[in-house]
């Protein structure tokens, strides 16, 4: 943690013991983070795209509509679980993992 985060009372940080990274709660918290982050980038593209087709004018029938956006589904997917995405999932994870390990705490595991 840097000079400025440690005086920003906004940051919170909790340090979480490693071994709880490798519970199966954990993987299932990372893939739907992961799947979370995915789908949003690829809804943000499809509107961006539709909002330049309408911006243009070329907003028309167009046959092959359902394939660009499962090319751009499929695309998010790949540059987020592969890529590694923007980074969004890994900020989500790390704030929603501290409860898996709450939990894990209060059950004695």
């Amino acid at each position: 943690m840097n000079a400025i985060q440690y005086h920003n009372v906004r940051v919170f940080r909790s340090e979480v013991p490693p071994e709880v990274h490798d519970t199966r709660d954990a993987r299932r918290l990372k893939e739907a983070t992961q799947q979370f982050e995915s789908i949003l980038w690829a809804q943000i593209w499809k509107q961006m795209k539709s909002n330049a087709r309408a911006i243009s004018g070329s907003d028309r029938e167009r046959p092959w509509q359902q394939m660009e956006e499962l090319a751009a589904s499929m695309a998010t997917e790949e540059l987020t679980i592969q890529g590694g995405g923007a980074g969004l999932w890994k900020m989500l994870y790390n704030e929603m993992i501290v409860n898996v390990a709450a939990t894990m705490k209060a059950a004695g595991e």
